[in-house]
């Protein structure tokens, strides 16, 4: 008798298992095919989404906030930080009229006390110390305030004095304290920092975003106060773009009329 292993019987292909095999095979790849579908009419629609423009509300909190945080609405001169700018670039705008604006997004817990106005310089050479409770405002403070305006990569300039207002007043940074002290140059309290020669009426006629950018036009007409007479009429463009901080930074200002 003659004995086989089982070993050694050759092996036949079987019909069955190689369809199997097949059918298989062409799930896998219509699965692939389907995945890749998917992912480029997401890409699509995705790339649309950024790219549309739609109209905001001029009265929502995202254009007040921004449209408020870029002018200094609490004065008779709301428009004074971009004197003397040449170009409409923020990023090109002078340091010491971006610290105004950072000045004027701080918030009403940033300004302190100090423990003793007599451990500070009473006066320098812009001015006289002012002792109060907004004598004193953190470095940090300015510096978050400042990102908050400009961006998440802007660098604050300790070097640079932050102006109160045009006229008299003026933050000073003081390296033993880390914070910024307040100095004035006037000489009777009751002087007045603005000028009240004009009136500036103000309008957001349009407000919009596009992707990643928010647009807010301006209609801007400045009377003189004593005659009602029109000095100037003029438009604004005011750009905002959101930063991978998930914060709009500000990046121009444009007269387009």
């Amino acid at each position: 008798m003659i004995r086989v292993k089982f070993d050694d019987i050759p092996a036949t292909n079987s019909p069955g298992g190689n369809n199997k095999k097949n059918s298989l095979f062409l799930w896998v790849l219509i699965g692939v095919i389907v995945l890749v579908v998917i992912l480029i009419i997401y890409s699509v629609m995705s790339s649309n989404s950024k790219g549309k423009l739609e109209e905001l509300d001029s009265n929502s909190r995202l254009v007040q906030s921004l449209y408020t945080s870029v002018h200094d609405f609490k004065s008779t001169s709301p428009y004074w930080m971009y004197e003397g700018e040449n170009s409409s670039l923020i990023v090109n705008m002078t340091e010491s009229n971006k610290l105004v604006l950072a000045y004027l997004n701080l918030k009403a817990s940033d300004f302190l006390a100090p423990d003793s106005c007599e451990l500070l310089p009473q006066e320098n050479y812009y001015g006289k110390l002012v002792c109060s409770d907004k004598t004193l405002v953190k470095r940090e403070d300015v510096e978050r305030s400042y990102k908050e305006v400009f961006g998440d990569k802007a660098a604050l300039n300790t070097a640079i004095n932050m102006r109160v207002n045009p006229d008299s007043e003026i933050y000073i940074y003081n390296s033993d304290q880390d914070a910024y002290v307040l100095y004035s140059s006037a000489t009777d309290s009751s002087e007045q920092k603005f000028s009240k020669a004009f009136k500036y009426n103000y309008n957001i006629y349009q407000a919009e975003k596009e992707g990643d950018t928010v647009r807010i036009y301006e209609e801007l007409t400045v009377e003189r106060t004593a005659t009602g007479s029109l000095e100037n009429q003029s438009k604004y463009l005011y750009t905002f773009v959101l930063g991978d901080d998930n914060m709009y930074s500000y990046t121009s200002i444009e007269k387009i009329a």
